[in-house]
């Protein structure tokens, strides 16, 4: 279904390889096209950090109103209100997850084709992987279950000791083979220790940018101050968040060929030069102490001014008839009373009533 974008998107990095001369170099090329790509999302999530910057004195307000009140009903209120105030403002809290939700599938369609360079960049059918696989391994293997990262490795290994006349007859044009070395290092083998080799050093760097890159962000983009006066939950979970992430991109660059945790390690850089860049073009304002209790001061005024003049405003009763169905139990009404005639004598008589007509 998606066969087109794969094939888009491999001779894309094909061709950064072919001008580099190396595919660890050509992955630059290609994470900086895709972060330019989605540039303006990133540029729409650092307007939503600016909006919220400019209403934390509200919100700090609405937190003053409710310190020492642990109750969990009255931080269901407060947190009710700080809502409300969003809505009310036109910040919305979710919308910093959209560009994260709309660069997943691209994501996962960049580390398919990364993964799989021989479908994608060599443009082999699967059977052709199958064959030089089984001709280069001496194994079969199901298309589905082949490392073809690694399997490039295996191909190059078997060209320099077998020639290429093999390989060429197995139908992959050597010409087309990506060069998968980085200043002396194979980066189509899978990071071990046993043997140990420069190689394990690409996951370890991908766990520490990706956790820089967590860091800087979310303090060139305010998030860190938003996230100070949150309650301890809140922060439990930013710091489990701050463990788990940089440990779960260790273990997928442990498990896959270094290609791949090369590539983790451009996204972060990049993403750190993108945050400094956008955090200087549109910085987020910042209050001095002074400034927020007069913006609280301020705030304060503005909302029991709002309040008097409610209370001002005349009421007025509603003239329209309200149908009876709209009464659970309809209301008593007084009936009205009887007129009277006050004769010369000072006696009062009732006033006949008409007869009915038969």
């Amino acid at each position: 279904m998606f066969s087109w974008l794969y094939n888009l998107l491999g001779s894309m990095l094909s061709w950064f390889s072919s001008i580099t001369g190396s595919y660890a170099v050509a992955l630059i090329f290609y994470a900086l096209i895709f972060k330019l790509l989605f540039l303006p999302f990133s540029i729409k999530q650092q307007k939503n950090q600016i909006k919220m910057a400019e209403l934390r004195p509200k919100i700090a307000l609405i937190e003053k109103k409710y310190a020492g009140r642990n109750y969990q009903p009255t931080l269901q209120k407060k947190q009710q209100e700080i809502l409300e105030l969003q809505q009310k403002e036109g910040y919305n809290p979710l919308s910093g997850c959209l560009p994260l939700l709309l660069q997943l599938p691209i994501i996962i369609f960049l580390y398919n084709v990364i993964r799989s360079p021989l479908s994608y960049i060599c443009k082999l059918e699967n059977g052709v992987v199958e064959a030089i696989n089984k001709l280069v391994t001496g194994t079969e293997a199901a298309f589905d279950k082949i490392d073809q990262i690694g399997l490039v490795g295996r191909i190059n290994a078997y060209i320099a000791e077998n020639g290429s006349g093999n390989i060429a007859a197995a139908g992959l044009d050597p010409a087309l083979i990506p060069n998968f070395s980085l200043f002396g290092i194979d980066l189509s083998a899978t990071p071990t220790f046993n043997p140990i080799s420069w190689l394990v050093l690409i996951p370890i760097l991908a766990a520490a940018a990706s956790w820089l890159s967590m860091f800087l962000t979310r303090k060139w983009s305010g998030s860190a101050q938003q996230t100070a006066g949150q309650d301890a939950q809140a922060a439990a979970s930013m710091k489990m968040m701050d463990i788990t992430m940089p440990l779960l991109t260790l273990w997928m660059a442990f498990s896959f060929s270094g290609m791949l945790g090369l590539y983790w390690v451009y996204q972060s850089i990049l993403g750190i030069l993108q945050s400094f860049i956008l955090s200087k073009a549109m910085p987020l304002p910042t209050y001095t102490e002074e400034e927020l209790k007069e913006m609280q001061k301020a705030e304060k005024a503005r909302q029991k001014a709002e309040r008097s003049a409610l209370k001002q405003q005349p009421k007025y009763k509603s003239l329209h008839y309200i149908d009876d169905d709209d009464y659970d139990e309809l209301p008593e009404i007084e009936k009205p009373k009887e007129k009277t005639e006050t004769k010369p004598s000072g006696i009062e008589v009732s006033a006949p009533k008409d007869d009915k007509k038969n």
